[in-house]
This record gives C-alpha cells, sequence and structure tokens, in this order.
C-alpha cells in the first residue's frame, strides 16, 4: 500500500519530501494538509496522527508537538474516517507555528477491506 492509491496526483504533488524527514516520508504544510484531507471526504482513509516537523537551518527536525486519534470501539469505519479528519484538520488549522512541516499516518480502511477481509493496514502518507 502506497501513497499513490490514496491520493490523486494533483494532492499527492503538494507534499514535500525535505531534509530531516524519515526516508521516504512527506510533509505538508498546513494549506497542502488541508487539501489533502478534504480529498478525502468521501472514504474511509482515517487520520491516526499527525507529527510536526520544525524548520531549522539545515530542513526540519521533528518536534514534540503531536496529535492522535484512536478509534472507539464499535465506532463505524466511515464515522471514525470523518471524526479524525475534522479533528486533525481542525488541530492542524490552530497550531500556532507556520514554518513546519506535518507528517500525517492515515489508516486505509477500505483498502485494507478490500485486500484483506479486514481493517487496519496502515500507511505513511506524510
Amino acid at each position: 500500500m502506497n501513497e499513490e492509491r490514496i491520493f490523486v496526483p494533483e494532492i499527492l504533488e503538494l507534499a514535500l519530501a525535505a531534509p530531516g524527514l524519515p526516508e521516504g516520508v512527506r510533509g505538508w504544510t498546513a494549506e497542502s494538509a488541508r487539501r489533502a484531507l478534504e480529498s478525502l471526504r468521501s472514504t474511509k482513509v482515517a487520520v491516526l496522527a499527525v507529527d510536526v516537523y520544525d524548520r531549522v537551518m539545515w530542513g526540519f527536525a521533528p518536534s514534540d508537538d503531536a496529535w492522535v486519534c484512536r478509534r472507539v470501539a464499535g465506532e463505524q469505519p466511515l464515522e471514525f474516517a470523518g471524526l479524525s479528519r475534522r479533528e486533525a484538520a481542525d488541530w492542524i488549522d490552530s497550531f500556532p507555528r507556520h514554518d513546519v512541516l506535518f507528517v500525517i499516518e492515515l489508516s486505509a480502511q477500505d483498502f485494507a477491506a478490500a485486500a484483506h477481509g479486514h481493517e487496519g493496514s496502515i500507511v505513511d502518507a506524510g
């Protein structure tokens, strides 16, 4: 599973590979993250976590700031996906620093269900 299966090319192009991010991981500005999350509106793709990387002289460095969402027992996949995306977007929108990149961890519940008959495959789509 990779982010090309989750995002259309126009959205994927908004993500940045930058020095300091883990290899193969892309970061999103607040604006590009908002657009990426909006593009997932009719899917079961949920946001599990958002990690913040601060700009430093040589690129980006991980900060101690993060947001996490956990699924409640019995919560339907579509309900969890929508709620997690809204809460992640609100957290990103209200984040106090601007010179950062957000790394977004997604759960592609709909792809996992189709491929394996259950939920829970995790992809980094940041």
